[in-house]
């Protein structure tokens, strides 16, 4: 049994609770066109109906799926089994490369409600950071109905409003759909209001102003995620420059009020605790890029 074999058996162990379910995004694309993410999100819709699984929050992205749910360890598992076939079906018939056998994913526990507040916002900033637009505006993952009303400009329709042929041709399965599920008649997707649990987000942000700050600006709650995850993080200027300015606002400084010396140390933590790049570092501290540099090498040593 290898490693991978020996995590999925540790992960079947595990009890009910609240998880984040990633998939591998580094050795495979699971979504070549419009078309395959369509098809992932209407997967990911079926959950629900066909494991005991709760979906609280879900994003799909070009290489990788990300999953909030509530459940046990094995259907866990098995949530992953069921979108790994179902892609690998998809890929075959649009002539792609399937997953390799070795295509995996990790579980991670969602043991409180602080945790849960940075899942959430891990989840509804991860299309943000790799395609440039605004955090919880990306239209296959479920952030753009939290707290919104713009859901509404958009239209939807009634799956008990269409035929079962075409809900069956739709989500390709012959599994029932609830007729009070809401479909995009334009790109024929199920939308996150039919099947996401959206009762926890709720309950750790209570407002829709607390889930916003924190959306935009909790930095801190992006990079633990990502650490946990083994993904890479990649923040903007325009990110590192909030970043350090929230930094000198808890300290009571500015910048200007920093010497050199200062400015290093301060260049350690914020590597440190935000992975900032040493060039990003130096053109939000304005040190030479070498001293950054130096200074990093020097603290790893």
């Amino acid at each position: 049994m290898d490693q991978r074999q020996k995590q999925r058996a540790e992960y079947k162990t595990w009890g009910k609770a609240y998880y984040h379910l990633c998939t591998d995004g580094k050795t495979s694309t699971l979504c070549h066109d419009e078309g395959e993410y369509v098809y992932l999100v209407n997967t990911i819709s079926l959950i629900d109906l066909l494991f005991p699984i709760k979906v609280h929050a879900y994003e799909v992205m070009r290489s990788h799926v990300h999953l909030l749910l509530s459940g046990r360890g094995e259907d866990c598992v098995a949530v992953f089994d069921y979108l790994k076939k179902r892609v690998n079906t998809r890929l075959r018939e649009d002539d792609h490369q399937t997953l390799p056998p070795g295509y995996g994913f990790k579980l991670i526990p969602v043991k409180d409600e602080e945790q849960m507040r940075n899942n959430f916002v891990y989840i509804a900033r991860n299309a943000s950071q790799v395609l440039g637009i605004r955090p919880g505006c990306y239209i296959f993952g479920s952030a753009f109905s939290f707290y919104s009303g713009v859901t509404r400009l958009a239209g939807s329709i009634r799956a008990g409003d269409c035929p079962v042929r075409e809900l069956s041709r739709m989500f390709r399965t012959h599994t029932p759909i609830p007729p009070d599920r809401r479909i995009h008649p334009g790109l024929k997707m199920a939308l996150p209001q039919g099947f996401v649990d959206m009762s926890v987000l709720y309950k750790v942000f209570p407002t829709a102003k607390e889930y916003e700050i924190r959306l935009v600006k909790d930095y801190e709650a992006y990079v633990e995620v990502a650490g946990q995850l083994g993904e890479e993080v990649v923040f903007s200027l325009e990110e590192a420059r909030d970043i350090v300015d929230m930094e000198l606002v808890k300290s009571g400084r500015s910048l200007s009020d920093l010497s050199r010396e200062d400015r290093c140390q301060l260049a350690v933590q914020l590597a440190k605790r935000f992975r900032l790049s040493a060039l990003t570092l130096s053109q939000v501290l304005f040190i030479p890029v070498r001293i950054v540099t130096q200074v990093l090498r020097s603290k790893q040593r």
